[in-house]
């Protein structure tokens, strides 16, 4: 198996751990096989996890640059318990900060997303784009090749027929899962390409089923749809609180400090 740290990303205590590449070692298990597309879905997640954790890091350390050149934040409590703060303050991640002539730090702020979302989103979609064919690969290794011939056709609806006559819901989902134990592709292809049902299954059931033929049948491209849906989601959470992140800064384009700067750069022509 390939390291999961062979591209060692420095971990951070200002950036959320599960944004981390390597917080994607529980679904490397089953995409890190030799030769398989598990290897270029794991390489495609791993990138934009990194992508998005290096951006919140340089953001991060942009702005603490930044207001440590500032004055700090100075409260006064006022009788009766209301609380103030001197100018140009806001709550930062939960820290009052004082907001400096920012413009130059928003500006970089706004190219550097405008250029790391779209590698993001490259990464994605090729990520995307190994799960439908993992998806595709699944539901052809479900399927049976005479199904949809006329004579499999009317098998096939027999099959589901007999199920539906079936009295018992849990009759039901034992002799398919019999069929599935079985190999028995002709009956597992009948059921699950078919509403559930048309078997009398509950759709719950139907997927059980799906499950456990996938497992049987396509043991590792099953496998590794898994753990790219799983990945997708990874991805995606980490990507949406970088762009919640940035959105942060690119709002400080409407304090009082940035609003000035920007009409005296425009009065200065």
């Amino acid at each position: 198996m390939t390291a999961m740290t062979d591209d060692t990303v420095p971990l951070r205590a200002d950036v959320p751990l599960d944004h981390h590449p390597d917080s994607l070692l529980g679904v490397a298990k089953a995409l890190n096989e030799p030769g398989s597309l598990g290897i270029n879905a794991l390489a495609a997640a791993r990138e934009a996890m990194r992508l998005g954790y290096e951006a919140m890091g340089r953001l991060n350390d942009a702005e603490r640059d930044m207001n440590a050149v500032g004055d700090p934040a100075v409260r006064r409590q006022h009788p009766g318990g209301r609380t103030e703060y001197t100018d140009n303050v806001r709550m930062i991640r939960g820290r009052p900060t004082r907001v400096q002539d920012a413009t130059e730090f928003i500006d970089a702020a706004e190219k550097a997303f405008v250029r790391t979302a779209p590698a993001i989103d490259r990464r994605m979609a090729e990520l995307r784009g190994y799960r439908d064919t993992l998806a595709k690969r699944v539901a052809a290794a479900l399927d049976h090749p005479a199904r949809k011939t006329a004579e499999g056709l009317a098998l096939a609806s027999e099959v589901r027929a007999h199920m539906k006559g079936m009295k018992r819901a849990e009759e039901r989902l034992a002799h398919a899962m019999r069929a599935v134990e079985a190999e028995d592709k002709t009956t597992v292809a009948a059921i699950l390409h078919a509403p559930a049902y048309l078997s009398g299954l509950s759709d719950e059931a139907h997927a059980l089923v799906r499950a456990r033929a996938a497992a049987k049948f396509s043991t590792l491209d099953s496998a590794q749809l898994d753990a790219t849906d799983a990945a997708i989601r990874q991805v995606m959470n980490a990507g949406n609180a970088m762009v919640r992140r940035y959105g942060e800064v690119l709002a400080l384009r409407r304090t009082p400090a940035a609003k000035a700067a920007s009409s005296l750069r425009a009065l200065a022509g």
